[in-house]
């Protein structure tokens, strides 16, 4: 069973324009709503990819019944603590004469330490010995730094951690078993640029010299570098009809987790989540993947040892 932790969900709400102009009034041309956050992302692919999953999280009171209610029609089992507060929406405006997406995301309703305590009582209580837990997301108002740092701890399971900022850098302490950092990420992460795959790769090292235990970075049309104890791997890019790019990180890390658990093999998880990354951008706004284009994709990724 792997377990994904949602700590604030929202409402993905997508519209579709002919070509984004600010300042403008600006025509609707499509629009739908999925579950979103990170979180509840990664157990609907992993769903869908016929893996055994369950979302924990904290849910805004005020909209948490029609969240779950969505959750149950994707097949996705979840549990969720509700806070004080109102659901978030995040809201992407896709342009559809460049394909680019512009996000506006909400902050989320804030969480006491209270309700944290009862989080984590929850997860410890729904994950076993023989779990993986996957912590992804950003953090609502009034959750320190380091909860994932915490969780990873506390649980004592293997922990993938996609994070950014100071986040990604608490739960490194932790020695989390994966951290999957885009190249933004990293670089934000590291204070530096990263020019080139040379720059990606001494920034993963380095995290895991910060105690990351292995280090996943995507790197959008280049492809993915995946950095092991003693290995390195980079997977080039696959070439697909790109219809949206939000979720594809998520969806890569679901096919990574899914690959390493069926297999206990890190080439194996590392073509598996750059099928699931390159599947989820052939789809419209936040809807993730289709089971097919994924299976018609898992052959045609390359991966060679760097």
């Amino acid at each position: 069973m792997i377990t994904t932790v949602c700590l604030n969900p929202c409402f993905d709400k997508t519209v579709e324009v002919d070509a984004l102009t600010p300042g403008t009034v600006n025509r609707v041309r499509s629009m739908r709503t999925d579950p979103g956050g990170k979180g509840a992302n990664v157990a609907t692919v992993l769903a869908r990819l016929g893996v055994p999953v369950r979302c924990l999280g904290l849910a805004g009171e005020v909209g948490a019944a029609r969240y779950e209610a969505m959750l149950d029609a994707a097949g996705v089992p979840h549990g969720f603590l509700h806070v004080p507060g109102e659901m978030r929406t995040n809201l992407k405006i896709v342009s559809r004469d460049s394909g680019e997406a512009t996000e506006i995301n909400e902050p989320g309703p804030a969480v006491n330490p209270k309700r944290l305590s009862d989080l984590l009582r929850l997860a410890r209580e729904n994950c076993g010995g023989d779990d993986f837990l996957v912590l992804t997301g950003s953090l609502p108002p009034g959750c320190p730094e380091d909860t994932y740092a915490q969780l990873v701890s506390a649980l004592r399971v293997p922990c993938v951690v996609d994070a950014s900022g100071k986040s990604l850098r608490a739960s490194l302490k932790a020695r989390p078993f994966l951290v999957k950092p885009n190249r933004r990420e990293l670089a934000g992460a590291l204070q530096r640029p990263m020019k080139d795959l040379r720059d990606v790769r001494e920034g993963a090292l380095e995290l895991m010299a910060q105690c990351a235990r292995n280090v996943l970075v995507s790197l959008g049309e280049e492809g993915a570098l995946l950095v092991t104890e003693n290995r390195v791997w980079h997977a080039a890019g696959l070439k697909v009809k790109v219809s949206c790019t939000v979720g594809a990180g998520d969806a890569m890390v679901a096919g990574f987790v899914a690959g390493y658990v069926a297999t206990g093999d890190f080439v194996e998880a590392f073509r598996r989540g750059m099928a699931a990354g390159a599947a989820s951008v052939m789809t419209d706004g936040t809807q993730l993947i289709r089971r097919e284009d994924y299976d018609a994709l898992l052959d045609k990724v390359e991966i060679r040892e760097v």
